[in-house]
């Protein structure tokens, strides 16, 4: 039977017996993962319990500087889970009918956490190994870029508004979020109106040209912001 993560620590001399059971403790009281309250309320030496997971598991260790953030896994999982868990979704893969899922988790010996992702997910979970402090930090960067949907640019001639209201161009293959086109209002205050007709004529056809807005929605977005605060339409 595998062992669980409180005997590891304590086999590794890492944890004595009765601060292992003040630790659980504490975690169900506060609902946190048991690997939590070793590491910052005990004081447990993160490397070391690496370590002793290395020697006592198989699962293997990945560098978080090796970590590339995958939107469709992180899709997958929502993110206050994750941070409840302590997991990062990495990767989805497909083999036949099964869907696996690979996972990085600080505490690779949670078989609650696992099952709870299975439910979650349906898919088969593959598990690997990352430091809590990678973990905390990587949900939170991974599902902030994840918030910005994602659209792939032709290879020439791409024309797009930057942040200064200006049009400029690529000429090779790029992700631009959508979140970062610039809205109406941003854009009436970043360019003079002598040259605003001319700037939203090519707003208007960079974006009906990839379907994320219609001239009809556009009009109507400029009576909107024509309108004074608390007037009629």
């Amino acid at each position: 039977m595998p062992k669980t993560l409180a005997e590891i620590a304590i086999e590794a001399g890492l944890v004595n017996k009765a601060n292992a059971a003040k630790a659980g403790k504490l975690s169900d009281e506060r609902k946190q993962p048991l690997i939590v309250t070793l590491i910052k309320d005990l004081g447990v030496d993160e490397v070391a319990l690496l370590a002793a997971f290395r020697k006592q598991t198989r699962v293997p260790l990945v560098d978080p500087k090796d970590i590339q953030i995958d939107p469709v896994a992180l899709r997958q999982v929502s993110k206050d889970v994750c941070a409840r868990l302590r997991v990062l979704p990495l990767g989805l893969t497909t083999d036949g009918p099964h869907k696996i899922l690979k996972v990085a988790m600080a505490d690779p010996t949670d078989t609650t956490a696992v099952a709870e992702l299975e439910a979650i997910t349906h898919c088969e979970i593959e598990i690997v190994a990352l430091p809590l402090s990678a973990i905390d930090e990587l949900v939170a960067r991974g599902y902030r870029q994840s918030g910005r949907t994602l659209v792939s640019r032709p290879t020439t001639g791409s024309m797009f508004i930057t942040s200064k209201g200006k049009i400029g161009s690529v000429e090779h293959d790029a992700e631009v979020s959508v979140t970062a086109q610039i809205p109406i209002s941003a854009l009436q205050q970043a360019v003079g109106t002598d040259d605003l007709e001319a700037r939203l004529t090519a707003l208007v056809e960079v974006l009906t040209a990839k379907g994320l807005i219609t001239e009809a929605e556009l009009a109507e977005a400029l009576k909107k912001g024509r309108t004074p605060s608390g007037g009629s339409t």
